[in-house]
Protein backbone atom coordinates (compact mmCIF):
# COMPACT_ATOMS: atom_id res chain seq x y z
CA UNK A 1 0.00 0.00 0.00
CA UNK A 2 1.41 3.40 -1.01
CA UNK A 3 0.69 6.43 1.23
CA UNK A 4 0.63 9.90 -0.25
CA UNK A 5 0.74 13.15 1.67
CA UNK A 6 -2.57 14.69 0.73
CA UNK A 7 -4.46 17.16 2.83
CA UNK A 8 -8.13 16.39 3.13
CA UNK A 9 -10.87 18.20 4.99
CA UNK A 10 -12.13 16.57 8.12
CA UNK A 11 -15.67 15.30 8.09
CA UNK A 12 -18.00 18.26 8.62
CA UNK A 13 -15.36 20.95 7.93
CA UNK A 14 -16.63 23.69 5.67
CA UNK A 15 -13.91 26.37 5.82
CA UNK A 16 -10.24 25.54 6.19
CA UNK A 17 -8.84 28.85 4.98
CA UNK A 18 -7.71 29.95 8.45
CA UNK A 19 -8.88 32.49 10.98
CA UNK A 20 -8.26 35.68 9.04
CA UNK A 21 -10.53 35.33 6.06
CA UNK A 22 -12.55 38.31 4.99
CA UNK A 23 -15.89 37.33 3.50
CA UNK A 24 -17.04 40.93 3.12
CA UNK A 25 -14.34 42.30 0.85
CA UNK A 26 -16.48 45.08 -0.64
CA UNK A 27 -17.07 46.87 2.68
CA UNK A 28 -13.61 46.35 4.18
CA UNK A 29 -11.85 49.37 2.58
CA UNK A 30 -14.82 51.61 3.39
CA UNK A 31 -14.60 50.75 7.09
CA UNK A 32 -10.84 51.34 7.02
CA UNK A 33 -11.27 54.73 5.34
CA UNK A 34 -13.90 55.79 7.88
CA UNK A 35 -11.57 54.77 10.71
CA UNK A 36 -8.80 56.91 9.20
CA UNK A 37 -11.17 59.86 8.79
CA UNK A 38 -12.15 59.63 12.46
CA UNK A 39 -8.51 59.40 13.54
CA UNK A 40 -7.57 62.40 11.37
CA UNK A 41 -10.43 64.49 12.75
CA UNK A 42 -9.50 63.68 16.36
CA UNK A 43 -5.86 64.47 15.60
CA UNK A 44 -6.76 67.87 14.11
CA UNK A 45 -8.82 68.72 17.18
CA UNK A 46 -5.97 67.57 19.43
CA UNK A 47 -3.49 69.79 17.59
CA UNK A 48 -5.82 72.72 18.29
CA UNK A 49 -5.77 71.87 22.01
CA UNK A 50 -9.03 69.94 22.30
CA UNK A 51 -9.37 66.62 24.11
CA UNK A 52 -11.67 64.16 22.35
CA UNK A 53 -13.13 61.22 24.25
CA UNK A 54 -14.83 58.43 22.32
CA UNK A 55 -18.07 57.20 23.83
CA UNK A 56 -19.34 53.64 23.80
CA UNK A 57 -22.26 54.34 21.45
CA UNK A 58 -20.35 56.10 18.64
CA UNK A 59 -20.57 59.47 20.39
CA UNK A 60 -17.77 61.92 21.21
CA UNK A 61 -17.03 64.41 23.97
CA UNK A 62 -14.81 67.36 23.05
CA UNK A 63 -13.24 69.33 25.91
CA UNK A 64 -11.11 72.48 26.16
CA UNK A 65 -10.63 75.09 28.92
CA UNK A 66 -13.05 73.25 31.19
CA UNK A 67 -15.84 73.49 28.61
CA UNK A 68 -17.23 70.47 26.81
CA UNK A 69 -19.38 69.64 23.80
CA UNK A 70 -21.13 66.31 23.27
CA UNK A 71 -21.46 65.08 19.69
CA UNK A 72 -23.85 62.20 19.02
CA UNK A 73 -21.92 60.85 16.01
CA UNK A 74 -18.99 61.48 13.69
CA UNK A 75 -21.00 63.78 11.41
CA UNK A 76 -21.76 66.07 14.32
CA UNK A 77 -18.12 65.95 15.46
CA UNK A 78 -17.02 66.95 11.97
CA UNK A 79 -19.56 69.81 11.84
CA UNK A 80 -18.33 71.05 15.22
CA UNK A 81 -14.71 70.96 14.02
CA UNK A 82 -15.69 73.00 10.94
CA UNK A 83 -17.43 75.51 13.20
CA UNK A 84 -14.24 75.80 15.27
CA UNK A 85 -12.15 76.29 12.14
CA UNK A 86 -10.15 73.15 12.83
CA UNK A 87 -11.40 71.23 9.80
CA UNK A 88 -12.51 72.34 6.36
CA UNK A 89 -15.49 70.65 4.79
Amino acid sequence: MIHTNTIEKAAGAINTNGLHTNTNIVDFPTAEQKSKAIANQIARLALAGHHVHKGTEGDYLVCKYGLSRWCKDFAELRAFAVKLGVSHD
